[in-house]
């Protein structure tokens, strides 16, 4: 089998990049990093065909030939930039999926696009349950463009038959992570012995550790034929525990007890009518499909993803 992954010097493209190679696929995928700083790439990095070019630029011709294409390309991720850039989040985040999808559309052979979608930013609500077939309903600026995003993947489907997948991860997190995402700047500051201003402290979140997330697209290999044109839910954690910001420090603090933060304002979108968000799931249409369940906990998760950034921390200094 033949797997180009966008985004592949990221977060979630390098690992699955490093499962796949592992389980004996050709791999190759695209990224703006330059080769030499893929970082999260090194163990690999001469086992797969590497190009340095943003999602933007491809064409048909770098992706023809290929049986899946995973999109986990970010582009302009919900920080730094965001609501502070509202241009630059809209087109970063919508025109690179349709330069892929028309390349894709162009082959003879179409191979099947799974779109790494979001969890967290879709929902703009509070006290809900949240399901597979819930439609999005965005209250911040990165959550349209990922909304916008499914719906630009399933007009494709829809009208020019090109077989995709959307999958959305809850919050991942784990080793390698970017310093960007809330779990990592809280471990960094408490390493550091600094003060964190903790925003939005009671809004709510689904993580799910970057174990658990590998092993959800493992079991979508097996069954990825069947899964063509369906929403899945790649996310949660042993007991589906979603925590506000504050606990998810508090947890952090057991393991750094150095940590130590002060409350800030809530993000755009974080609150609406005045509570701050707050959700429950329900992803029982994909743990039957693929057989998959989480089987981290959220403190598990994060205890590991704490040992390897005390070992690895020179890479975010």
């Amino acid at each position: 089998m033949k797997i180009f992954i966008t985004g592949i010097a990221g977060v979630l493209g390098s690992q699955l990049a490093e499962l796949f190679i592992e389980m004996g696929f050709k791999v190759a995928g695209n990224d703006v990093v330059r080769r030499e700083e893929a970082w999260r790439l090194e163990n690999i990095i001469d086992k797969m065909k590497y190009i340095w070019k943003s999602s933007w630029d491809l064409v048909c011709e770098d992706v023809r030939g290929y049986d899946i294409i995973f999109d986990c390309g970010l582009e302009f991720p919900d920080r730094p930039m965001g609501d502070s850039s509202p241009t630059h989040t809209l087109i970063g985040n919508l025109m690179p999926p349709l330069r892929l999808l028309e390349a894709v559309r162009r082959c003879y052979t179409r191979p099947i696009v799974v779109y790494v979608s979001s969890f967290n930013a879709l929902y703009g609500h509070t006290g809900a349950t949240f399901t597979e077939k819930t439609l999005p309903l965005p209250s911040n600026l990165y959550g349209l463009t990922k909304a916008c995003a499914e719906s630009l993947y399933y007009i494709y489907h829809k009208a020019y038959e090109v077989p995709i997948i959307i999958t959305r991860t809850g919050s991942a997190f784990g080793p390698r992570m970017r310093s960007d995402e809330l779990p990592a700047r809280l471990i960094i500051h408490g390493l550091k012995g600094r003060t964190f201003t903790l925003r939005s402290p009671q809004a709510k979140r689904l993580w799910t550790y970057s174990k658990d997330v590998l092993n959800f697209y493992d079991k979508l290999l097996e069954k990825i034929n069947n899964c063509v044109g369906l929403t899945l839910h790649s996310c949660g954690n042993l007991g589906d525990k979603i925590v506000s910001n504050v606990e998810l420090a508090t947890i952090i603090k057991h393991f750094i007890p150095e940590l130590n933060w002060v409350l800030g304002d809530y993000e755009p979108g974080e609150l609406v009518n005045g509570q701050p968000i707050s959700f429950s799931v329900d992803s029982t249409l994909t743990r039957k499909l693929l057989n998959w369940k989480p089987q981290y906990t959220l403190e598990d998760g994060l205890k590991e993803t704490v040992n390897w950034f005390k070992k690895n921390i020179w890479r975010y200094l």
